[in-house]
């Protein structure tokens, strides 16, 4: 893939800094994913290996979907980083609200860095390479691959599966040939994806099962059948014996049901409000109605969090949604 001038001038500049620092913070997102937490222990895995102080840390539980990956162990809380990074580095985080407490490190940073896929990201770091990619793992896997940073095998299990994760396993409209390429190198290095893709796609819990059953008896339907909407109540979560994590994976088992156009998912949070997740096939596009929220994310899978109680939540929701169709 031919990179232009202004690409090639930010990937050298993020070696550079990479090169210069000895001790960086890497930062996983609030509500982790597939491809955050993949693409922080695969930027790991790739800086340990050349020689860094590396700490990868997260404001939040790490889902034990995850938990498989490698050195997903060595991940620390925000307070447990007590100096000043030489290098801060976010991955897969469009503001830097989305990393919660550890804004506090991120600032502190001699130098920062931020690698994103979302479009809506407002590169609030002193280097930002955004790319419209799958996934921030494929994102990483361009520059590692451009610079010529070697991927290890423990690097490689993690980016892929934030690739295979961020694209429903290849499915979405995202997945373009280089995603492909990117996979195909990354299987090179001897990575077992079947042990990912049992993880990822084959390992649902009792409670994770009870809890989608639960949702999916209660979807209401708006719009003639385009828009499926499902709620997770705290009730809900606290009857089935749901973990937080659980609900991960529900709004698009609702966006597969034929004839939906969006799928909407509203999960109560136990300090108030409630967080919003859509997923779109073809027309709507959910970032811009998540930006209405002060969200943001893709045009087929975007989300933000919501200052109101639920059913306030849904009522106004479903009224931004109205102007969009």
């Amino acid at each position: 893939m031919m990179l232009n001038n202004s690409v090639k001038e930010i990937f050298s500049a993020i070696k550079e800094e990479i090169l210069k620092a000895n001790r960086i913070v890497l930062s996983s997102h609030i509500n982790p994913d597939g491809d955050n937490l993949g693409s922080v222990l695969g930027m790991y895995s790739v800086l340990k290996q050349m020689g860094k102080e590396v700490y990868p840390i997260i404001d939040d539980e790490i889902p034990k979907d995850y938990k498989f990956l490698p050195s997903s162990e060595v991940i620390k809380r925000p307070e447990e980083i007590n100096f000043t990074p030489d290098l801060f580095i976010t991955l897969d985080s469009a503001t830097l609200d989305r990393i919660g407490k550890s804004k506090e490190i991120f600032e502190k940073a001699k130098k920062t860095i931020n690698f994103d896929h979302h479009k809506t990201n407002d590169s609030y770091a002193d280097l930002n390479y955004v790319s419209e990619k799958s996934a921030t793992g494929e994102v990483l896997f361009e520059f590692f691959h451009t610079e010529k940073i070697d991927i290890n095998k423990a690097a490689a299990t993690c980016l892929y599966t934030a690739i295979s994760s961020d694209t429903g396993s290849f499915k979405y409209d995202s997945t373009s040939s280089y995603t492909f390429y990117a996979a195909s190198e990354l299987m090179k290095k001897g990575i077992d994806i079947n042990e990912i893709a049992v993880n990822l796609y084959q390992n649902r819990s009792k409670s994770k099962t009870k809890l989608l059953i639960e949702v999916a008896s209660k979807i209401k339907y708006y719009f003639d059948d385009k828009v499926g909407l499902g709620k997770v109540t705290n009730d809900i979560m606290e009857s089935v014996g749901a973990e937080k994590h659980d609900s991960e994976g529900i709004v698009e088992f609702i966006r597969d049901i034929e004839g939906l156009e969006l799928a909407v998912l509203l999960k109560e949070k136990k300090d108030g409000g409630v967080r919003l997740s859509m997923r779109s096939k073809s027309q709507l596009d959910c970032a811009k109605i998540a930006s209405f929220f002060g969200g943001g994310g893709h045009t087929r899978a975007a989300g933000a969090t919501i200052d109101l109680p639920i059913d306030k939540a849904e009522e106004v929701l479903i009224e931004e949604i109205k102007k969009q169709l």
